[in-house]
């Protein structure tokens, strides 16, 4: 295997790169300010990150979390601004220069920093497919994340960059695993991974929620499958932050591979007021996709009629791309389940998403309600977990 479709295994494990946190009353600043940007109140964590800066000036805390709340609202973003990751880049490189100019008077924090910041901003490149500026910047954040460890065994939340690299490279295909260790400089392990991302999310510190977040996605995700302690974490997450609509949207999703047809529909709420409460700016996707879940599984619970009034209200808007495929495939499913093959068959054929055809050439065979209950995969711009 070889070109950018190696490159972009390798190297889409630095999507998932992160590093948090200080110590003492500058860590507890912070977290406050990573609790604002995960819950989507990203004026206020702006506020709060810079309010840190301005706070301890020569520590990079302050900026490093300004470029992650950058960094998350351009996750969030559909699509994408270019002046929010402009923002990132600014604050980033800020950060990085203070974390170097601190390592003569605190080395181990400096090393931490700098790994965590360099991961950032390789996960950035990994984001625009720029990975030949991504490679040199990820296996930098590996090595400082590894000595700021050496410095200081506490640093527990360096373990959560750490055990990132560790899980992803160890789920390369094996071809690809001598490629990686020369590009990155490590092999992979999936058990030190999870050892590493497990002991950072119960002994560590503002990157808690981070290192939760993630673990909740790789549970998720199709390499795992581990849906009981996905719904844990994600049960907790949609409790913390309830203006996160990725947690609500996940956990529908974890729901849905256990076959809880109505639990994940009442979960996706596509009318509760969990929505009414949302940022505008994630709102109307949130809101198109607790309706696709919802209908969704109104039809896997044979409930056809409560499918179709979803369906209506996503289509009396602008279908989001990505989501008209999947919206086609249930039309035909409500129609093969009314005994209307003909017209189903209408739909099926509009279909282009791989995953979507495939299910349609399976109900032109046996129509629905027989057939594949299979989701649509966990989806939210710019933010999937490989392997979902």
């Amino acid at each position: 295997m070889s070109g950018p479709s190696l490159k972009f295994r390798v190297l889409i494990l630095l999507g998932l790169l992160a590093a948090t946190a200080s110590a003492g009353t500058v860590e507890e600043e912070a977290a406050r300010a990573v609790d604002l940007f995960y819950d989507l109140q990203f004026d206020a964590a702006f506020r709060a990150a810079q309010e840190l800066d301005g706070k301890y000036p020569d520590s990079p805390a302050g900026l490093f979390y300004l470029s992650v709340a950058y960094y998350q609202r351009y996750l969030l973003e559909d699509p994408p601004s270019e002046n929010t990751i402009s923002q990132f880049w600014k604050t980033s490189d800020q950060a990085l220069a203070k974390a170097v100019k601190l390592e003569k008077q605190a080395p181990a924090l400096s090393h931490y920093y700098q790994g965590g910041i360099l991961g950032f901003q390789a996960r950035e490149l990994v984001a625009q497919k720029r990975y030949a500026r991504a490679i040199p910047k990820a296996r930098q954040a590996a090595n400082h994340l590894t000595k700021a460890l050496e410095l200081d065994p506490s640093l527990v939340d360096a373990k959560l960059g750490l055990g990132l690299y560790y899980y992803f490279l160890d789920r390369l295909p094996s071809a690809a695993k001598p490629i990686a260790r020369l590009m990155i400089g490590m092999w992979g392990d999936r058990a030190k991974g999870l050892a590493y991302l497990r002991e950072a999310a119960q002994k560590g510190g503002a990157g808690r929620r981070e290192v939760e977040s993630i673990l909740a996605a790789i549970a998720a995700s199709q390499w795992e499958q581990n849906w009981t302690e996905a719904q844990t974490l994600l049960t907790g997450l949609v409790k913390a932050y309830p203006h996160n609509p990725r947690f609500r949207l996940s956990l529908v999703y974890v729901y849905q591979r256990q076959g809880r047809w109505l639990l994940a529909a009442e979960t996706a709420d596509p009318e509760g007021s969990w929505i009414a409460g949302l940022d505008p700016f994630v709102k109307a996707r949130a809101e198109e996709l607790a309706r696709y879940r919802a209908a969704e599984n109104w039809l896997f619970a044979d409930r056809w009629q409560e499918a179709v009034i979803q369906l209506d209200r996503i289509e009396s808007g602008a279908v989001t791309n990505g989501l008209q495929d999947w919206v086609a495939l249930r039309r035909g499913n409500a129609l093969d389940a009314q005994g209307r093959p003909a017209d189903a068959g209408s739909y099926y054929s509009l279909i282009r998403d791989q995953k979507a055809k495939a299910l349609a050439e399976q109900f032109q065979i046996t129509p629905f309600p027989a057939g594949p209950r299979d989701v649509m995969p966990n989806r939210w711009p710019l933010s999937n977990i490989p392997g979902q």
